[in-house]
């Protein structure tokens, strides 16, 4: 996992993550952030364009928050999906709480296309991410 990473959701031989362009931030315009999803999985190796802003990494972090408590609870993953960010002004995540967890990378604006990702998450994954996620938005100067 490297700094720049909003969140890297991976398994033995495949993987997604959001990475920053940029560790500053910013964009074009306060509170946006320029990143890429990379998505590396069997045969398919892509990269696609992000743009999302402040309130929705505060929007993950809920997401993340909420995933870490189930599993220490030890709820069994129920089906459900979110989408981040918000579906409908560009590319984005459906992230399907099920078994195996499953990422998929839709991009309507674009190309049209949806790559999904089944990956076998180690135990403990949302915890890790959610602890990596601030240490990322405290460098950004978001705070929680």
């Amino acid at each position: 996992m490297g700094d720049l990473d909003v969140v890297r959701f991976a398994d033995r031989t495949q993987s997604v993550a959001v990475v920053l362009e940029d560790a500053a931030g910013g964009g074009p315009h306060e509170g946006w952030h320029e990143a890429g999803i990379e998505i590396e999985a069997g045969f398919v190796r892509a990269y696609l364009p992000l743009r999302f802003t402040d309130a929705d990494l505060a929007d993950l972090t809920g997401h993340l928050a909420a995933r870490a408590a189930a599993e220490e609870d030890g709820a069994l993953p129920d089906g459900s999906a979110v989408d981040w960010p918000e579906a409908g002004r560009s590319a984005y995540l459906r992230l399907c709480a099920a078994d195996p967890f499953v990422v998929e990378v839709r991009d309507p604006v674009r190309s049209g296309v949806t790559v999904s990702v089944p990956l076998h998450l180690r135990d403990g994954w949302a915890a890790r991410a959610l602890t990596r996620l601030d240490r990322l938005r405290a460098a950004l100067g978001e705070g929680r």
